[in-house]
């Protein structure tokens, strides 16, 4: 029994390239979807302002795993076939993450005004801080593809057999 020999590390992941990036944008569309369903649907004993504030639409990975994905597809030589549809996959995701994170955002301040003490105080304001910078760190990871996605051409186009005919 005999194993393939590779020229090196980059050689052996390569092939594996597609099936990364996909995983990767299909991980964050499921979590965006999850969470929105769990921010929609009222559980016992929660407001909407409750489950604004901890809504996770603007999470680590939701930061960095487009971002990611379409580095592995757009950076690796030579591109991915796919690498125009990943980067609009990853722009569609990174619009999602900041669409309804500046929502609960918003809503979730309302939350925010009944502070007494200094911790509370303290901890208000660094929802507000950290809040403002995941949003900024979400918003700076879609102008990243958003410069991918302008430099590998800027448009989507359908297949010749999906366009309408010309009158």
């Amino acid at each position: 029994m005999t194993t393939p020999v590779t020229t090196g590390a980059a050689q052996s992941v390569k092939p594996l390239r597609l099936l990364f990036a996909l995983a990767l944008l299909g991980y964050t569309a499921l979590h965006l979807g999850f969470k929105l369903l769990i921010w929609i649907i009222p559980a016992m004993g929660t407001t909407l302002v409750s489950r604004s504030q901890s809504a996770g639409f603007l999470d680590l990975f939701v930061m960095s795993f487009p971002l990611v994905a379409v580095l592995i597809a757009t950076h690796v030589a030579p591109p991915l076939p796919a690498a125009k549809l990943l980067t609009v996959v990853a722009l569609v995701e990174y619009a999602v993450s900041v669409f309804f994170g500046a929502i609960t955002f918003l809503i979730g301040l309302g939350g925010l005004g009944y502070v007494d003490t200094f911790p509370e105080t303290v901890d208000a304001f660094g929802h507000i801080v950290l809040t403002v910078a995941r949003l900024g760190l979400v918003a700076l990871a879609g102008y990243a593809v958003l410069r991918v996605f302008l430099a590998l051409g800027g448009r989507i186009s359908l297949p010749t057999a999906l366009n309408p005919p010309s009158a």
